[in-house]
């Protein structure tokens, strides 16, 4: 058992895994000298204290917004042996709202960080696979869950523009792509294909303003081609959502200049999903301690002046609040105001929509207080995904983002890409060829 430090005050337990044997441990959340800690003990590796959030009273804060749990039907028992049983199990407490399914596991580039390790030569999964797949979303999951195509890179898959199409007619009526965007920039024509197969947006890897940011962790030549492809999708009236994966020490310094970059560019970018990076898969640049939900809401308030706060950012009400906020910003690339200051915090909890899913939640709170009648504005997103030393089975009880595993259960994100310290993954992919 782990001996939590004396000049500690414990918040909760919880259930997490070693961070060597995947191993399930129980585990406990405490403030030290105002910051907050997970301590956890495994029998055979011994003791791990992580680090989890910058300000306990920050903390505290996000974890006072929780919502009535959406549940559907599992698919496996519960052995209380989290994550090892998800199914999802009967333990779950929420219903799945935002589904993924995995093209292919291939990939156009080799970044020194990724979570999925993509370019492996895996087994790829059939077109019929697909279908079959999205069809076990639709029977099992929320009715009007959105659907995101992600991989490895989904445009290595010469099939791609009829897998979208086909989901539209299975039933999805938001299908979104997670890309790098090196085939977007490559090719002029390709984003009026997608937006013409019915591709809603584009959920865009875009880690910084700069090409030495990109650089670092995506490779050269990177960055100027994720500005072609925003601009081609602009040309081609297909709307960008910009996914940072923000890595301490290398683009957190850049979170204010992404946000003016977007709010300059709101013609075509729809959203930021700012994603702290989590230690999984590959991750080939110098690890220094996790960059939380926390560490993100107040570097943007320091780096906007005080322009946008940290709690400005409300949690999210379809995850675990200490998984996900949001805020929304009104104006323009040099002034910005968030429209969270105009919803108190119960009015935030009493428009709370069933259904949302991340990107959306904060809008449709908005949109439910107003009428319908928002000012045109930008939404923002933290989302801070885990990894096997910051894992928490109370976090992923609550989530709302499935993959949809080869064999038809739906698996919390992450879980699914759950690994160990030597990057071995908790849910194996598909056999090598």
């Amino acid at each position: 058992m782990f001996h939590v430090p004396d000049n500690a005050r414990v918040i909760s337990e919880t259930s997490s895994v070693c961070p060597h044997c995947l191993a399930s441990v129980p585990a406990v959340v405490y403030e030290r000298d105002g910051e907050v800690y997970q301590g956890k003990s495994c029998p055979e590796h011994g003791d791990f204290e992580v680090y989890v959030w910058p300000d306990a009273e920050h903390y505290a804060w996000c974890s006072s917004f929780d919502f009535p749990a959406k549940t559907r039907a599992p698919q496996t028992a519960s052995s209380g042996s989290c994550p090892h049983d998800c199914g999802l199990c009967s333990s779950h407490r929420n219903w799945i709202s935002l589904a993924e399914i995995e093209v292919t596991y291939r990939c156009n580039m080799r970044c020194p960080v990724c979570f999925m390790s993509a370019g492996e030569q895996l087994e790829e999964p059939s077109f019929e696979k697909l279908v079959e797949q999205m069809r076990g979303i639709r029977q099992r999951e929320y009715p009007e869950a959105t659907l995101q195509i992600t991989g490895g890179e989904p445009t290595v898959r010469a099939d791609l523009l009829e897998i979208i199409a086909t989901a539209h007619e299975v039933g999805f009526e938001v299908v979104e792509l997670n890309t790098n965007g090196i085939a977007l920039g490559q090719d002029p024509g390709f984003a009026r294909r997608l937006r013409e197969s019915g591709c809603s947006n584009v959920y865009l890897q875009f880690d910084g303003v700069t090409s030495e940011v990109t650089e670092k962790l995506r490779g050269a030549g990177a960055h100027e081609l994720k500005m072609q492809a925003i601009e081609h999708c602009r040309q081609a009236g297909l709307p960008v959502i910009l996914a940072p994966a923000i890595v301490r020490g290398v683009n957190d310094h850049q979170l204010a200049d992404i946000i003016r970059f977007a709010m300059g560019n709101m013609d075509v970018i729809e959203g930021i999903s700012f994603q702290p990076a989590f230690f999984s898969g590959r991750f080939d640049v110098e690890r220094e301690r996790h960059v939380t939900m926390g560490d993100v809401v107040k570097m943007i308030e320091e780096q906007t002046d005080g322009m946008v706060k940290a709690r400005d950012f409300y949690p999210l009400n379809c995850v675990s609040p200490l998984c996900d906020c949001s805020t929304y910003l009104v104006g323009d690339d040099e002034f910005f105001i968030p429209l969270s200051r105009s919803i108190g915090e119960q009015e935030y909890k009493d428009f709370f929509a069933d259904g949302s899913t991340q990107g959306s939640t904060f809008v449709d709170v908005a949109l439910r207080k107003y009428h319908g009648a928002i000012p045109r504005g930008l939404p923002i997103l933290v989302m801070c995904f885990m990894d096997a030393w910051t894992f928490d089975a109370k976090r992923v009880e609550r989530c709302n983002l499935g993959v949809q595993a080869p064999d038809g259960r739906t698996v919390p994100f992450c879980a699914y890409h759950l690994t160990n310290a030597e990057g071995q993954r908790l849910y194996p992919y598909p056999t090598r060829r």
